[in-house]
């Protein structure tokens, strides 16, 4: 006889929760729909572990099933409740992530799965950032719009480096009598992780220096002095309400010529960008949807500031970038002037947003 193989493949979170429902509602049981996406995501792809956790919890709870009875039978962790972690991290709340991490362990919770399921949730996170539509199936929409809300706190790059940190820690609990302070630690080294430069801006700021442009020091990561800042800066009496689409586009056509020769690394980035108008001191760029990244690279401190420095010398004139993505803009990438390229040129000129020069 020969041996045959077959691939099992993870069934979809959303799939599993659905069918619950459907075996609840053909079995007259009552399940809120957070407590069957609580047992799907425990279940980890299996339908027939789901199942055997659906039995086990109407033994214990009878034919009425809430979140939090999953929660206390099998000692999971709510996702609202890890969203809010991870979120106290990414805003540098070093305290207030503490203090939550105390309390999910003082309720008993497994430090191990809850280490789990941050890794998983950033995981969700980076992926998001990257294309949203691509957890449509495994995240809840409650979840996707928190993803919504935290994706402009960082950079993709940032999201890597808590991933990989918290892998690290994970590695090191295993083995440790102690979890918690494991634990502890990985959140306090992240959150001083993202308030280190890292070597891109550091690149960044020698360039602004070289070029003459002042170079602000970096300031510490805090969301709410960051929505302040921006809302001060934006707020301006002494500026006309709206600037005309005339004088924006004329202004932001001498930025894009000024940075081809003073800043050519950033001048594929900036030609993604559309300027929408002018409110106050705002002056509003918009990108394409599938421009996420570049958005990213330029929102970044330097370049804002780099960006800002020039529409000053301009215009004449103090503007508070901000940054959008937009449906319905035309992509400007320069891929298609290379259609009969290999392919694996066309991905690299797509990853690189390059040109290929004769």
């Amino acid at each position: 006889s020969r041996c045959q193989r077959f691939d099992l493949h993870r069934i979809a979170t959303n799939l599993i929760a659905q069918q619950l429902q459907s075996i609840a509602t053909k079995e007259k049981l009552t399940l809120e729909g957070a407590a069957a996406h609580a047992i799907a995501r425990g279940a980890e792809g299996g339908m027939r572990d789901a199942e055997s956790m659906l039995d086990q919890l109407v033994a214990f709870c009878g034919e009425k099933i809430a979140e939090a009875d999953v929660l206390n039978v099998f000692g999971f962790t709510s996702q609202q409740m890890v969203a809010d972690f991870v979120g106290r991290i990414l805003r540098g709340e070093t305290a207030d992530a503490l203090a939550l991490l105390h309390e999910q362990c003082e309720a008993g919770k497994d430090m191990m799965k809850l280490m789990s399921d941050t890794i998983a949730y950033l995981r969700d996170l980076l992926v998001f950032k990257v294309k949203p539509d691509a957890l449509s199936d495994e995240a809840s929409a409650e979840t996707r719009a928190t993803f919504a809300e935290q994706a402009p706190l960082l950079e993709t790059d940032r999201v890597l480096e808590l991933i990989d940190q918290f892998a690290a820690a994970e590695g090191r609990m295993k083995w440790a009598p102690n979890k918690k302070l494991h634990f502890e630690v990985a959140v306090i080294r992240a959150i001083q992780t993202l308030d280190q430069t890292t070597l891109d801006q550091v690149i960044e700021n020698l360039n602004a220096l070289r070029d003459g442009n002042p170079v602000a020091p970096t300031a510490k990561r805090s969301g709410k002095d960051v929505v302040t800042a921006v809302a001060d800066r934006g707020a301006d009496a002494g500026y006309k309400a709206n600037e005309s689409a005339a004088d924006v586009n004329e202004i932001w056509s001498k930025v894009v010529a000024q940075i081809k020769t003073r800043r050519p690394f950033i001048k594929s980035w900036i030609e993604e960008a559309h300027p929408l108008g002018a409110s106050g001191r705002n002056f509003e760029l918009g990108f394409p949807n599938d421009q996420r990244m570049v958005m990213e690279h330029l929102s970044s401190r330097a370049n804002r500031e780099f960006l800002e420095a020039l529409l000053k010398e301009i215009s004449g004139r103090v503007w508070a970038l901000k940054f959008s993505l937009k449906e319905n803009l035309p992509a400007k990438t320069p891929v298609a002037k290379s259609k009969n390229a290999p392919a694996i040129v066309r991905e690299a000129l797509e990853m690189f947003k390059g040109e290929i020069k004769t």
